[in-house]
């Protein structure tokens, strides 16, 4: 099913990537009247050019199920803005994604954030609990993806179908 909700602009952010916050604040708006993600333990929000194993996912998010907490994946730049979410793979418990409904608008969104930072920030601002786990995503934007590792559980970016399909093989095992 799919889920509609308004546009916003999308400028260059401070760090020089999208500055989409205000967008996904309207996908996430529309995500929380639509209730679907009540009935899960994880919320995700994975890039359309995200290779991901959900089986993967499943083992690390396992020891967190119902802990008040989400996912850091990327600590590329260690210092005072990492270690962060990065947007092709985005994991919340359910208690966080409660909070974000709750209290969510009180979070600073300017739109020269990019989603991953705003979220990063956001959760910290409702007290959600902070999960380092830099193998669940392999990124090549962050510290690379291999996607012969059989622990990492979502790749990115692969743009074009080829090398997305090439990448989802050779994590899964499967002759080309």
């Amino acid at each position: 099913t799919s889920i509609q909700f308004p546009g916003a602009p999308v400028v260059t952010s401070q760090d020089g990537t999208a500055g989409n916050s205000q967008l996904f604040v309207h996908a996430w708006d529309a995500v929380i009247a639509a209730q679907k993600w009540k009935n899960h333990t994880f919320i995700v929000k994975a890039d359309p050019d995200a290779v991901v194993i959900p089986t993967r996912l499943r083992w690390h998010l396992a020891s967190h199920a119902g802990e008040h907490v989400f996912i850091l994946n990327c600590n590329k730049f260690p210092g005072p803005n990492y270690p962060m979410v990065y947007g092709a793979l985005e994991v919340y418990a359910n208690s966080a994604i409660q909070a974000w409904a709750d209290r969510g608008h009180d979070c600073y969104a300017p739109n020269t954030y990019g989603e991953d930072y705003y979220m990063t920030r956001c959760m910290d601002h409702l007290g959600v609990g902070r999960v380092l786990d830099e193998q669940v995503l392999g990124d090549n934007l962050c510290m690379g993806a291999d996607c012969a590792n059989g622990w990492t559980a979502a790749f990115h970016p692969y743009k074009d179908v080829a090398s997305w399909e090439k990448c989802y093989n050779t994590a899964m095992g499967t002759p080309m």
